[in-house]
């Protein structure tokens, strides 16, 4: 399996970049609709493994919030 490089421009105008900003902006926004709860999950899951500070106290925050 060969490794593809794909070029960015690394000079825009400011038009360009604020085009490029505002695609990132939805993009993120998308998929963070389509799969913000899974990404979530695969980072408390990816967090398991990870040796926890003792130095930062476990609050239990099982409050209920009504709205």
């Amino acid at each position: 399996m060969s490794m593809n490089i794909t070029r960015l421009a690394t000079y825009w105008t400011v038009d360009e970049a604020d085009t490029v900003i505002t695609l990132l902006d939805d993009l993120r926004d998308s998929l963070w609709e389509t799969y913000g709860d899974q990404i979530i999950e695969l980072r408390r899951n990816a967090m398991t493994g990870v040796e926890s500070n003792i130095d930062q106290a476990e609050l239990p925050f099982e409050d209920d919030i009504n709205f």
